[in-house]
């Protein structure tokens, strides 16, 4: 995990690196691609009620079952064109309609066996799930347990099975997921839940300068997100810090009103927020409170740019809306295909600025005319920015066959939306 350098007293980390985004997320199962065939072929059935009934499925699926939709331009079937239109339209907006807060979860159950209670939790929250005990050598149990778990927030439901089962997340997997290890969870932890968020206060210590003649300290949190959002960015309100010792008064914070934004990338669901103060007095005890206010920027809106070939002549464009992506053109180096794609988004400022960040974030892939699918794999690289574009080059290693078999597919954001992060620790013991 990468750290970055202080901030005027504050540290944001995202356990960055400039690799491609995660594969685990990218697509749906094969599960997934089999309901939505099978929905497909029912809205040809001669019975209207059967039509009716795949037509509500198809859009409950909502986003995720949008790449897996017919490209209207390829559908030659005027009768099935009219009845993939309204549905197409309506997952895409099913898909703009993304759950910022949490995902709740009910688990009332008696002997269900671990490996079970996870598929259950990833299917009821659309977040991925990786059990990593047996490649990290620990021993892989699946023992028979009994929830009663309430509509609680989905991070505080996976704390509470890790509890029972005697593993442990981690959120540090680097394709995104969160992963499951052996041993159990700290007994003292403090950890809070915040909407979608999971916030962990790690450690608090504190240094004396001999020669400066000062004292500070530092609090280390590990904020945690279902891995089903995707954040940006990620913003500290560096000037809503508030922080008391047990005696009442205020401890100042080292912040002054600077930048203080980080690009998240979704290798792994979690940033590590570091604070620097003035350390309490020395007959102060505990921090009787530390309250911190964030907010992160997510994707939503997510729009699927379609090219039928990677090996063009001529850059390529496809526009909707305001958003234009164009298919420069690709190379073969041996193993390793480079995709050049230049994105145009419009506007500037604050707004724009969460666009240009989100955009690497976004996912692609290589597409053959019967559906079949190459995930990218090779990392990407960032070779252009002027105004409101922004150029990438994207890498393929060990894809089949040759790059005239390939089309494109691109997804990027419509709009982006902020959720608010305020977490609240008290009592904390001062060293």
């Amino acid at each position: 995990m990468k750290r970055f350098g202080s901030i005027y007293g504050i540290v944001l980390a995202a356990g960055l690196s400039m690799t491609g985004p995660f594969a685990s997320a990218q697509t749906s199962d094969a599960a997934l691609k089999d309901r939505v065939g099978q929905l497909l072929e029912r809205l040809d059935a001669p019975k209207p009620e059967t039509r009716k009934a795949a037509e509500e499925a198809l859009i409950k699926l909502g986003a995720k079952a949008l790449p897996l939709l017919p490209d209207l331009e390829k559908v030659t079937d005027a009768e099935k064109k009219e009845r993939l239109t309204p549905i197409r339209a309506a997952v895409s907006e099913v898909a703009e309609q993304l759950n910022l807060g949490a995902t709740k979860i009910t688990l009332k159950v008696k002997g269900m066996r671990l490996s079970e209670v996870i598929q259950t939790l990833q299917a009821k929250s659309g977040n991925t799930i990786t059990d990593l005990r047996e490649s990290e050598g620990a021993e892989t149990t699946n023992p028979s347990l009994d929830f009663d778990i309430d509509d609680k927030p989905f991070l505080e439901a996976l704390d509470i099975v890790c509890k029972k089962a005697e593993i442990s997340p981690n959120f540090f997997t680097g394709d995104g997921s969160i992963g499951l290890m052996g041993g159990k969870p700290a007994e003292a932890a403090l950890i809070v839940y915040s909407g979608p968020f999971r916030v962990a206060f790690k450690q608090i210590g504190s240094v004396r300068d001999l020669q400066a003649g000062t004292s500070t300290a530092n609090a280390q949190f590990e904020v945690a997100w279902e891995p089903r959002l995707r954040p940006m960015l990620m913003k500290l309100k560096a000037d809503e810090i508030k922080v008391t010792d047990d005696r009442g008064k205020e401890v100042k914070v080292q912040v002054e009103n600077e930048n203080t934004d980080v690009v998240i990338r979704p290798e792994n669901p979690v940033a590590e927020m570091n604070l620097t103060f003035i350390s309490p007095e020395r007959e102060a005890k505990k921090l009787a409170s530390l309250k911190v206010n964030a907010e992160f920027s997510v994707p939503a809106g997510l729009k699927l740019f379609r090219f039928p070939n990677i090996a063009v002549k001529d850059p390529a464009t496809v526009k909707q809306g305001d958003i234009a992506v164009t298919l420069e053109g690709s190379e073969v180096d041996e193993q390793v295909w480079k995709v050049n794609v230049l994105l145009a988004y419009p506007g500037q400022g604050d707004a724009f600025e969460s666009y240009r960040q989100g955009l690497f974030n976004n996912r692609i892939w290589l597409q053959k005319s019967d559906g079949s699918r190459f995930e990218h794999n090779g990392g990407f690289s960032n070779t252009s920015s002027d105004g409101g574009k922004l150029g990438f080059e994207y890498l393929f290693v060990d894809a089949p066959g040759k790059p005239g078999d390939f089309g494109l597919v691109y997804e990027t954001p419509s709009q982006v939306k902020t959720i608010p992060l305020e977490f609240v620790f008290k009592d904390v013991p001062l060293p």
